[in-house]
């Protein structure tokens, strides 16, 4: 270890919330690994040849073609959806190294029936709807026009998707919004457009219990943190984000601490410097909030964060320089602060913070 802070990640866990998705969503419906984010932090390499081994894993989804090439060119040879639109500049290189890329606009239709006619062979695209999200995708307004410009390349394109996301506004918005999927689905088929594989469902709505399967489900949070606002107890937490005790000092009353003063003290404490800061990808909003810290099995409270390190008000907790402090998961005892607890007093779902750690957090990985 030669960092000043480390996320690990627990493979056992993982494989362990991996099957149990996959029993909840039962065999009628694949399981699709999101991985985009550098898999929300914990490293995309190494997850998608870990789940690439597993019985029934055969797609993963990224969201930039940048994302994909960096599989590719680690040996990942799966299937690799690509869910957010390429740019133009883009195409030709995804098209190169076989990644399915998304067709939400009427403008990438000539682009892909050029590449198409170079290539000699029909170029994979997941077809991406709109449904209320209003991000990308086709309307059902479009569906005729885009029935029409997909028969027009029937032999430069090959769907081998059609997915949409939900907006997350709520179960009854959930449900219109499914109701549309499965027309618009409905309307691809008696145009003659087969759907391929269709999904809709992400790891919120799959929580919900609803009828969102269809044939696919596409996971990303939920592979490492359960539901953060009504945990279900069925997901393990896979990731333990930990720093070091820097250095620990006697501070006194009306001291202030971090630049500007932004915090002063209003009694005699003890305060340990960790060994990270926002520079490391830690959330300010998480001192602001005084989020606690795991210290020797003791939770002590972030005070103040800097660039490069942060302050910890240790109150009595025997501790010294040199011991870890965890700010969320378990401690090397198996002392837990969960990830949802902590990152809940700031409005994040836990991936919101493993996705923004930089690489100077050590990315480690705990094996069987």
């Amino acid at each position: 270890m030669k960092a000043n802070s480390y996320l690990q990640v627990d493979l056992p866990a993982l494989r362990a919330n991996i099957l149990q998705i996959q029993k909840e969503i039962g065999p009628g419906a694949r399981l699709i690994p999101v991985l985009k984010g550098n898999a929300y932090g914990l490293g995309a390499v190494r997850l998608a040849k870990m789940l690439g081994a597993m019985e029934g894993i055969d797609t993963f989804a990224v969201s930039h073609v940048a994302e994909g090439l960096t599989l590719r060119s680690a040996g990942v040879r799966e299937k690799i959806l690509v869910m957010s639109l390429p740019l133009d500049f883009q195409l030709e290189e995804a098209v190169r190294h076989e990644l399915t890329v998304t067709l939400g606009s009427f403008r990438q239709f000539p682009l892909l029936r050029e590449l198409a006619a170079k290539r000699g062979a029909p170029i994979p695209v997941a077809l991406k709807l709109d449904t209320g999200l209003h991000r990308i995708g086709f309307t059902p307004g479009e569906l005729g026009r885009l029935c029409d410009e997909l028969k027009t390349a029937k032999t430069a394109l090959t769907v081998t998707d059609t997915f949409s996301h939900f907006a997350e506004n709520g179960e009854e918005e959930d449900d219109a919004q499914a109701a549309c999927f499965r027309d618009c689905i409905r309307t691809l088929q008696e145009a003659g457009i087969e759907p391929g594989i269709c999904h809709v469902s992400s790891s919120a709505s799959l929580e919900t219990g609803r009828d969102y399967l269809f044939d696919a489900v596409r996971v990303g949070r939920r592979l490492f943190l359960d539901n953060p606002a009504a945990p279900t107890g069925k997901i393990r937490e896979a990731v333990s984000f930990r720093a070091y005790l820097a250095d620990v000092r006697e501070r006194h009353a009306g001291e202030t601490l971090a630049y500007g003063g932004k915090l002063t003290l209003g009694a005699d404490t003890r305060v340990g410097v960790l060994s990270i800061g926002y520079g490391d990808g830690l959330d300010p909003a998480l001192a602001r909030a005084q989020a606690p810290v795991l210290v020797n099995g003791q939770r002590a409270k972030l005070l103040a964060c800097c660039m490069d390190q942060s302050f910890v008000d240790l109150g009595e907790i025997p501790c010294e320089p040199g011991d870890e402090a965890t700010l969320f998961g378990h401690d090397r005892n198996g002392v837990l602060l969960p990830a949802q607890e902590v990152l809940g007093l700031i409005g994040c779902e836990g991936c919101d913070q493993t996705v923004r750690l930089t690489d100077r957090v050590e990315r480690v990985y705990l094996e069987e």
